[in-house]
């Protein structure tokens, strides 16, 4: 019931307050792009120097899946902010959810969301749905992660990856959070800790049921771009297949779980060169971790500027009754 006397009050604010807002906006953008541009151009020459080891089409089919995975992390974004009562047409939710990305290159892994949070007023999305939404796709799909992971785990023992196994024994107990009743709980006692009003949708058995199915398809699919460039440097198609998509929702996933290895920037490529090692050479699963991340920026810059130049007409998403 509060929210739309919050948009209210937004609309009769003076225009020095909706100027200064499309400053902070304009500013968050810009330190996103260079925040990402330094990143890339940090990786430029080593994940260049790889690329000369792969064939052009290992390349492009290995960015389309990226590309593939990265739009399907999109649709599980984008049906939690329905189910949470705010759906978005699908290109308005492009214009928010991609060049949102690129603020995970900034230090810290608030900025994604604290964009969207932003954008998402525009389109009549409240600030604590945008955030929900954010927190249970990101929750999801780290639990999803960790199980998809586990048909990685041969290569996790032969590689006596210990700090792996560690984050994996936390699987059974968060499995719980699938429960619909135990989700819809912990949620509502979270916002009540924090003095947030309460969910104002339940989340059912079939939302959770389809953000699964979702997660599952966004991490095979994802994880396929590193079992196309392990291929095309020689690893065994089947053998490597387990290894590469298990293994990429490992890193993705249980990274920042794991107090063994560096947190942030270098786990994804300390676990994929440790689990690729049984299949290829270090030097080749060096360079399968590298060029992926390669192309996982590229895939980010393209959505994000993509995103950046859609129209977006009927941008106002269905508001449910309050």
């Amino acid at each position: 019931m509060g929210e739309p006397a919050a948009v209210e009050a937004d609309a009769g604010t003076p225009r020095r307050t909706s100027w200064r807002r499309a400053l902070v906006s304009a500013l968050l953008v810009v330190a996103m792009v260079v925040a990402f541009g330094w990143a890339l151009s940090g990786r430029w020459s080593e994940t260049v120097d790889r690329l000369g080891d792969q064939d052009p089409l290992v390349l492009l089919g290995s960015l389309a899946l990226a590309v593939a995975g990265t739009w399907m992390s999109f649709e599980l974004w984008r049906g939690t902010l329905a189910a949470l009562g705010s759906p978005v047409a699908r290109r308005p939710a492009a214009r928010l959810f991609f060049p949102a990305q690129l603020g995970k290159y900034l230090p810290g892994s608030v900025w994604p969301v604290v964009v969207q949070m932003r954008m998402g007023r525009d389109l009549g999305i409240p600030r604590q749905r945008t955030a929900l939404a954010f927190l249970l796709t990101l929750g999801l799909s780290v639990l999803v992660g960790g199980l998809v992971g586990l048909v990685a785990l041969p290569a996790v023992l032969r590689a006596e990856g210990r700090g792996v196994l560690l984050g994996l024994l936390a699987l059974p107990v968060l499995m719980a959070l699938l429960v619909p009743a135990v989700l819809n709980s912990l949620l509502g006692r979270g916002l009540r800790l924090i003095r947030r009003p309460g969910l104002e949708t339940r989340l059912g058995g079939r939302d959770i049921a389809r953000a699964v199915v979702w997660t599952l398809a966004f991490w095979v699919v994802y994880g396929g771009h590193v079992w196309l460039l392990a291929v095309g440097l020689g690893a065994d198609p089947g053998g490597a297949l387990p290894v590469a998509i298990g293994g990429f929702a490992i890193a993705f996933s249980l990274g920042p779980l794991l107090v063994v290895l560096p947190a942030g920037v270098g786990v994804r490529e300390a676990v994929l060169v440790l689990l690729l090692a049984g299949l290829l050479t270090t030097p080749e699963a060096t360079a399968v971790a590298l060029t992926s991340r390669g192309v996982l920026m590229l895939t980010d810059g393209l959505l994000a500027l993509g995103g950046g130049l859609l129209a977006g007409r009927g941008a106002r998403p269905a508001t449910p009754d309050a």
